[in-house]
């Protein structure tokens, strides 16, 4: 019995092939960061920021990147290109960002995601964001220590644990282009100056094309909120009243209850109520300290505030036809027979949205 196990611990080495699929880091180029663009003449353009790394020995290493790009008809074809110009093979595999052009955005992004996702080596927690302008012109900002991608990356993930935008990838995004009762909103960034990048809100889409409508950093919290998404926190700041004479205040929400109610009608008219109650700590409000403050009428009036911007945010997402709360997905389950004989599409601009925001200041700290 021993000679047996002795004989087939010397064959089985012998059989074993080894990593019959293994691709050596020396023989790529890694890529962190892609962009897509529409040109005047109806072409795609695609940028890559490819990543060389050079050993510096000791376990140290220095990595710079170069911006290299290629112009087709057809997103067919752009990879092959982009690979030519790069020494070594050419791996988006570990691509953290993928910044799709506005005026590419408003055709479509459905053959940029199937790309992707069907790709089997594809990285499906990368983040996909809407770039202001150009995809390129974000993605060529040059910073002295780390790549451009990795910057953006660093600034989505810390923008999304503020519920500022939502946290999509690869993944969830496909999986919002193929529900037909929802729309989907992804980040929206901007070349602020010659080496900075920054979050400039949300765009709003329907289906997968972006609307050309966006909603702003400073109410994108409070859209996030109506949808029920709280991250770790929000932090806002608020002019109570005018602004000449209103009063600031700077506050983090901490938790939320929101309740979403669609109605139809006899005569099939639908109508979603959204009430919204938001916990919040005081973090700066400067006051005249002979008065008492009123935590009741602060209250009152950041709801009537909240409650007036949560109806500026539904009007234009009903302008921009995106079904942001999903409502078809409510009608389509609790109201199969209307769904099944209405266009959506048409149908949705004509819903009456009524969001209610009250707000309840649960910790002042040492500010009053």
């Amino acid at each position: 019995m021993r000679k047996i196990c002795f004989t087939l611990l010397m064959i089985l080495p012998i059989m074993l092939t080894g990593c019959w699929d293994q691709r050596l880091l020396v023989n790529r180029t890694l890529v962190n960061g892609v962009s897509y663009d529409l040109t005047e003449d109806g072409k795609i353009t695609a940028a890559v920021r490819a990543l060389h790394i050079q050993s510096k020995g000791g376990g140290l290493f220095e990595i710079q990147d170069e911006l290299v790009g290629a112009k087709r008809p057809t997103i067919v074809g752009l990879g092959l290109d982009l690979d030519s110009t790069i020494p070594g093979e050419l791996d988006a595999s570990k691509a953290h960002v993928i910044i799709i052009g506005e005026d590419l955005a408003k055709k479509g992004i459905h053959p940029f995601m199937e790309f992707y996702y069907r790709n089997r080596d594809s990285y499906l927690s990368s983040k996909i964001v809407i770039g202001k302008g150009t995809g390129k012109e974000i993605l060529s900002v040059e910073k002295e220590k780390s790549p451009i991608a990795f910057a953006i990356l660093q600034l989505l993930e810390s923008a999304e644990s503020d519920t500022v935008i939502p946290k999509k990838n690869t993944f969830i995004v496909w999986n919002n282009i193929l529900d037909p009762g929802k729309d989907m909103l992804l980040p929206y960034l901007e070349r602020t100056a010659a080496d900075k990048v920054d979050v400039a809100g949300v765009a709003l889409f329907n289906g997968d094309k972006y609307t050309g409508k966006s909603i702003s950093k400073d109410k994108s919290g409070l859209l996030l909120s109506l949808m029920n998404q709280l991250s770790k926190n929000n932090r806002m700041a608020l002019i109570i009243g005018s602004e000449k004479n209103g009063r600031s205040i700077s506050f983090s929400t901490r938790d939320i209850s929101r309740n979403l109610e669609v109605q139809v009608t006899q005569d099939e008219k639908i109508t979603c109520k959204i009430d919204l109650k938001m916990n919040i700590e005081v973090i700066s409000y400067p006051q005249d300290f002979k008065n008492e403050i009123n935590i009741k009428k602060i209250n009152q009036d950041l709801s009537e505030e909240f409650t007036k911007k949560a109806k500026e945010i539904t009007d234009t997402l009903l302008k921009a036809n995106c079904d942001a709360f999903g409502i078809g997905r409510q009608i389509s389950s609790y109201h199969p027979e209307l769904w099944n004989k209405i266009n959506w599409d048409q149908e949705y601009k004509n819903v009456q949205i009524e969001p209610v925001v009250k707000v309840n200041i649960i910790k002042t700290g040492n500010v009053f």
